[in-house]
């Protein structure tokens, strides 16, 4: 709890320095007609995926089995959204079901809570919320209550986290100064004594405080815990142009646990270091968009360890024991299971609305390089939207490397999606 208490004893003071007030005319408030919003969207998706025979992660799911070459996925996905406002409160809704079959389908909640005004500059929030904190785009290092982002599609909507949340939003007059907003957020322990109660020393305090200064947009940031890492960080982003941001992020962490392979098992540690993102957009006269970044991570794997880690499958993959593969498959989900597991990467995305005058299609590519053995993963999505709600398309994605490298051990080299998204 230091990180936090002294984040505010020393920021505190620039809250109350050259303010003032105003109020919008017709924003909500007593007086404010309910109002309440549904909408949502279908997605009726087909994959095919180009399996890699190679890949130790492939042997040990399909162990003792022969699927053929070419393996196919159809599912539903439906997102249900609503918001109902009246006066001073709201209720937010966000659902999210996947179906497979009538034997395999899934229900969950994205996001479920309610929020109170507390006047014009304060909010008080309670429930199961998605935050976004950082600038980056497809990594966020200060993103402490995020919910973690996938590389090969970081725009997609995910589950929140059940929380308690307090917002304080300030404007100035000051030419240095222009806007300040304080975000306090109470996490409660996910480790719970009998599947309902946990206990209260348990709960997890972050804190954010923005600020808009000097044509910067700025954020300062800690995590505060018994039972997770304690983290404090700081992110920025900046227009030096009317087509050109730069952001990056830093963030210091304590006691991050860390696992790697040793003597044929899992071994488990913790470590203080930190992460660090620097990207860029750049719009140009084509009206392409281009995102680059690069992210470092002082607790990924390093090469060697990575190496150690395929070799553990390799040999569980060629053992000639069910129990040693399933084992063995059940602790890459466990414990190497992230999307980024290594330590330096270099991504860049281009997008391009309607080209050449091709109305409703956008194009974009984008490519993830592991810096460090030299993988990569690349996708080219495509999006057509000929008719009102309604949206196709076509998502090709590949992977490479050489054997033993990240990116060129997955089980699929390559997939494409289908998706036809009805939206209401």
């Amino acid at each position: 709890m230091k990180l936090i208490t002294a984040m505010l004893l020393a920021l505190a003071p620039a809250l109350y320095a050259g303010e003032y007030d105003f109020a919008i005319p017709g924003s909500s408030g007593e007086n404010a007609a309910p109002k309440l919003e549904l909408g949502g969207n279908l997605d009726a998706r087909y994959s095919l995926l180009d399996t890699r025979r190679t890949s130790p992660l492939y042997a040990l799911q399909y162990y003792g089995r022969a699927p053929a070459d070419i393996l196919s996925q159809y599912r539903l996905d439906l997102y249900l959204n609503g918001d109902y406002r009246s006066g001073a409160t709201a209720f937010h809704a966000r659902t999210y079901a996947q179906y497979y079959s009538e034997a395999e389908s899934d229900l969950s909640l994205h996001e479920l809570y309610g929020t109170l005004a507390l006047g014009e500059r304060a909010t008080l929030t309670a429930g199961k919320r998605m935050y976004s904190w950082g600038k980056g785009y497809a990594f966020n290092p200060v993103g402490y209550v995020n919910p973690v982002k996938d590389p090969e599609n970081p725009e997609l909507a995910q589950a929140g986290l059940m929380s308690f949340g307090y917002e304080y939003i300030r404007s100035f007059s000051g030419v240095a100064l222009n806007n300040a907003a304080f975000n306090l957020i109470a996490v409660p322990s996910a480790e719970t004594l009998n599947a309902q109660n946990s206990e209260a020393r348990d709960t997890d305090l972050a804190a954010k405080l923005s600020l808009l200064a000097w044509d910067t947009d700025m954020d300062f940031m800690a995590y505060a815990s018994r039972v997770n890492p304690e983290r404090a960080g700081a992110a920025a982003s900046r227009n030096l142009g009317p087509s050109l941001e730069v952001h990056g992020e830093y963030s210091r962490f304590y006691n991050k646990a860390r696992h790697t392979i040793a003597a044929g098992a899992v071994s488990s540690s913790e470590r203080d270091g930190g992460e660090w993102l620097l990207g860029l957009r750049w719009l140009n006269s084509w009206n392409q968009t281009a995102t680059l970044e690069y992210y470092r991570n002082d607790a990924g794997l390093t090469k060697s360890e990575f190496g150690a880690y395929d070799d553990f499958l390799t040999n569980a993959a060629v053992s000639g024991s069910s129990v040693t593969a399933a084992s063995a498959l059940a602790v890459s989900r466990g414990y190497f299971g992230s999307s980024n597991l290594m330590r330096d990467y270099i991504y860049l995305k281009l997008s391009w609305p309607e080209p050449f005058n091709w109305v409703y299609f956008t194009p974009s590519a984008y490519v993830m390089l592991n810096a460090a053995d030299g993988s990569w993963l690349a996708g080219l999505p495509l999006s057509y939207k000929p008719v009102t709600n309604f949206e196709f398309i076509a998502w090709p994605v590949l992977t490479g490397g050489g054997r033993g490298t990240e990116f060129g051990g997955r089980q699929a080299s390559g997939k494409l999606d289908f998706w036809l998204r009805f939206y209401f």
